[in-house]
């Protein structure tokens, strides 16, 4: 929990003026540098020694060899704190200022995601427990936050949706994570108003792998009461930047999602910053997918990491994630250099529209000038292949080979071995149904490529 000192220091704005506080970054057992806070908003960096001489650039604004902006330190600490039902309840529970940077770095600062640590002055040892399912189910029951266990806040990644990071020993157990035992999963739960969410990406994920993308590996997780009943639904992540080692021992990886790797703060992570109200729509400083591809090739990727990146745009296009922004993509980087990695985060908002009302499906990053999730064409196609500088034909390609994947493997991942219900069963029966539909739409928009460039002419 936040250092009761450190956090009246904070109201009363005294000590933080004439003693800055810090904290040490580290990347495992190694110092990366300091993290040095002249208020509770904003934060300087500066490199360790040994760092400088023998680590990386832990972003691409953040350099060792050169000049470090306190304004681009300020946005990657923040795109590393909750968002969402997580950090609300981290400000309710503890009293924290919504702006504090600083507060909420000091509740989250044992495991963020990718390979940095925070130390504090002053270190809350936060001790490890077994999770088991039967103590979840009773927070689920009463719907009860299941961020808080021992009066310590256990969520250390963003996102909005409700989660907890746990790690999994060889035995199958969950265990509260800490500074000795990192999580390896993550568990998300649905919310009662979206409660098909969870098979929803369930299958989405899974479809994703079965068509060839680099994902990160999903499971369903049923949460039992004491009598061994059902009660609850959940999907168990596992995380690509960690490497469970032996003796529970855990390797992390460093990565940065795009908003990072684009030196944007975290609000913007769509396109439309402000939203599609005609007063604002044409506020377009966030993420897109055109600075995205951009990024890709200014950094070297190589030409299947760019096809994968292309594959997951349309991949989210045909079961209709239109949720997919710029902190639902991510990238390793070490000493070699900066590479794409496993997918995550996708379900088809589209499907869960149909049910919810005023659900949002506009496309976080727009194809071709277009954010309607509905009216994608072949013209909007083409003008996204031209923005992302790959040809038509790659375009047609990558589009046909998804496409016919998606209608391929669609039936057969929806396993039945998790016991599924009927009603569960007839639900993703559904969202294959949808997923068939938007995949024959897209194959008909390529066929339809050479009439829209010959009008065009």
């Amino acid at each position: 929990m936040t250092n009761p000192k450190l956090r009246q220091e904070i109201i009363d704005g005294q000590a933080l003026a004439n003693k800055p506080y810090t904290f040490d970054v580290c990347a495992e057992k190694l110092k990366v540098g300091v993290l040095t806070f002249s208020s509770s908003t904003e934060c300087s960096f500066s490199y360790d020694e040994y760092w400088i001489r023998c680590g990386f650039d832990i972003s691409p604004y953040i350099r060792i060899d050169g000049g470090i902006e306190d304004s681009d330190v300020n946005r990657f600490i923040r795109n590393l704190l909750p968002e969402g039902t997580g950090l609300r309840c981290l400000i309710n529970t503890f009293n924290v200022s919504r702006l504090s940077i600083l507060e909420i770095l000091n509740h989250v600062q044992v495991e963020s995601a990718g390979i940095l640590h925070f130390e504090a002055r002053e270190i809350h040892s936060v001790p490890s427990r077994q999770l088991t399912k039967q103590m979840l189910c009773r927070r689920l029951d009463t719907f009860s936050n299941v961020v808080i266990w021992g009066n310590q806040f256990r969520l250390n990644v963003a996102g909005v949706q409700k989660k907890l990071n746990v790690h999994q020993k060889s035995d199958g157990s969950f265990w509260l994570a800490n500074k000795e035992f990192p999580s390896t999963h993550i568990i998300k739960f649905a919310e009662e108003e979206h409660s098909t969410i969870i098979l929803n990406e369930l299958l989405c994920m899974r479809l994703a792998k079965a068509i060839g993308l680099e994902v990160a590996t999903v499971e369903l997780l049923r949460v039992f009461d004491l009598h061994g009943k059902a009660k609850h639904c959940a999907i168990s992540i596992e995380r690509f930047d960690r490497e469970a080692l032996s003796k529970g021992t855990v390797h992390k990886r460093h990565i940065i999602d795009a908003c990072q790797a684009l030196n944007l703060p975290p609000e913007h992570k769509y396109e439309q910053i402000f939203g599609r109200h005609p007063d604002v729509a044409h506020c377009r400083d966030g993420a897109s997918l055109k600075v995205l591809f951009a990024f890709a090739r200014q950094q070297n990727f190589s030409h299947q990491n760019v096809i994968q990146i292309l594959s997951w745009v349309v991949f989210n296009l045909i079961v209709g994630n239109s949720d997919a922004h710029g902190k639902n993509i991510s990238f390793f980087i070490d000493t070699t250099g900066i590479s794409l990695a496993p997918f995550y985060d996708i379900l088809s908002i589209v499907f869960e529209a149909r049910r919810i009302k005023n659900l949002d499906t506009d496309l976080a990053m727009a194809i071709g000038d277009e954010f309607d999730s509905g009216s994608i064409t072949a013209f909007h196609l083409l003008s996204f292949s031209e923005e992302v500088e790959v040809t038509p034909m790659q375009l047609k390609t990558v589009v046909e080979e998804v496409a016919l994947n998606c209608k391929r493997f669609a039936t057969p991942v929806l396993c039945t071995d998790e016991s599924m219900s009927k009603a569960e069963l007839e639900n993703l029966a559904q969202l294959i149904l949808l997923i068939n539909e938007r995949a024959d739409h897209f194959l008909r928009q390529t066929t339809l490529f050479d009439e829209v460039q010959k009008a065009l002419l």
